[in-house]
């Protein structure tokens, strides 16, 4: 009975046939699956698919092909989404570091820029002083190096700011890059998932439209869009973190530069100050002395001018008294005693007179070159006065501005400089 009953469903079997679609053998559509040079199991697949229409039992083997390789790209996605994560996280951190060296470069800018002004007013200060013998002055020639020096540093900060800012775009436009992959891929690992686990028995209504991309891009293309991303994410990080490196160490130098010449300015201020602070004492004391002899000198004349003026008046005395004797009549007008003696004070009054005189002109002469050494020294006194007040004034603006520090400077209600990608050019000017 049972024989017979597997004799009719076999001749049932028979009758029935079903017609099953002709599976494709062209190897062109496997060029559209990822070739993957150390997966074996792939070579394996597209055998398996490609004798699939001679053998029908080989279908569940090409379905299970098809899904590892569906896993396999599940897998080498988010190992590439990964790494692009890693590199926006390094490019995040780099974009950080260079923004902080950013503001120290422009908070040392700015220092510069205002200490550039501030060596023109003290350069403007000294060459204030007319004279040429001034204008050779050391301290001069060390204000004009600073001024320079400073002038120097700031052209250099500002191209270094092109630079950085430079540097900085570039580090911005590659995360925007490297994020745009990071999305593409998260949506492919979504969509590579929702292919991994789609159901059979889902309504037709909560599938999605079919949507057609014909833009397909071979795998190499792909793979080798990775490599480049992450290869050019990586050369502008070493290319930011070598740059920050040197700006950093350029920063030093040039501070340490600008102190030297800051103090050898200082220095050569402060020396300068002091002499002629040693020179107005020194021409203070000789004023003073000076007007002291001045004074003696003064008194002298005026007590020689008393001294003739006595003699004048006693001469005239005598000579009137003289004249009176000489009145006398006939024989009274004799050579007697009295006449001898009024001739005798007559001559000495007259001698004494003629010698002081001479004496009375020398004093005057040593008094008016006494007055002109005087006036000389009151000349030099005052111009030396308006020296130091130039030196102590260009000395007090020096030390007005003193550095940090470090390289960064506070200052206070500062400007803020411009920045940006498109203010760039900004900082050449």
């Amino acid at each position: 009975m049972s024989q017979r009953r597997a004799l009719k469903e076999d001749q049932l079997r028979s009758d029935v046939r079903f017609t099953l679609p002709v599976l494709s053998t062209n190897k062109s559509l496997l060029s559209c699956i990822p070739q993957l040079g150390s997966n074996k199991g792939l070579k394996l697949g597209e055998e398996s698919i490609c004798t699939l229409a001679d053998n029908i039992s080989r279908i569940p083997s090409a379905a299970r092909s098809t899904m590892r390789h569906l896993s396999t790209r599940h897998t080498e996605v988010s190992q590439w989404q990964a790494q692009i994560y890693g590199s926006i996280g390094q490019v995040d951190r780099e974009i950080s570091a260079l923004e902080q060296m950013k503001d120290t470069a422009e908070r040392c800018l700015q220092e510069k820029q205002l200490y550039s002004q501030l060596m023109s007013d003290c350069v403007a200060i000294g060459s204030s002083l007319i004279s040429a013998a001034q204008r050779q002055d050391h301290v001069l020639i060390e204000l004009k190096k600073e001024e320079q020096l400073t002038n120097e540093i700031r052209e250099l900060l500002q191209k270094q700011m092109c630079i950085l800012l430079d540097k900085l775009s570039s580090l911005k436009q590659i995360r925007t890059q490297l994020t745009a992959d990071f999305q593409d891929k998260s949506e492919a690992i979504k969509l590579t998932t929702k292919c991994i686990t789609y159901n059979l028995n889902t309504p037709s209504s909560r599938l999605p439209a079919g949507q057609y991309k014909p833009n397909h891009v071979s795998y190499d293309k792909w793979l080798s869009h990775c490599k480049d991303l992450c290869s050019t994410a990586d050369n502008l990080i070493k290319d930011s973190t070598s740059f920050r490196g040197n700006l950093r160490f350029t920063l030093v130098n040039l501070k340490n530069a600008q102190e030297r010449q800051r103090r050898s300015t200082s220095d050569a201020l402060r020396k300068k100050v002091n002499e002629l602070s040693r020179v107005q004492d020194t021409l203070i004391w000789e004023r003073q002395r000076t007007r002291d002899e001045f004074s003696d000198l003064t008194k002298d004349t005026e007590k020689l001018v008393g001294q003739i003026r006595n003699c004048d008046s006693k001469l005239h005395q005598v000579n009137h008294r003289l004249d009176i004797l000489n009145q006398r009549p006939r024989h009274e007008l004799c050579l007697d005693q009295p006449y001898f003696s009024f001739t005798l004070e007559k001559h000495d009054l007259t001698k004494m007179a003629a010698g002081l005189r001479p004496i009375l002109k020398h004093s005057q002469q040593d008094l008016e070159l006494t007055h002109r050494r005087l006036m000389i020294l009151e000349d030099n006194l005052a111009k030396n006065a308006y020296a130091l007040e130039v030196e102590r004034k260009c000395q007090n603006l020096h030390q007005s501005f003193l550095p940090s520090l470090d390289t960064i400077v506070v200052l206070a209600n500062r400007p803020r400089l411009c920045t940006g990608n498109h203010r760039a050019h900004s900082y050449s000017q």
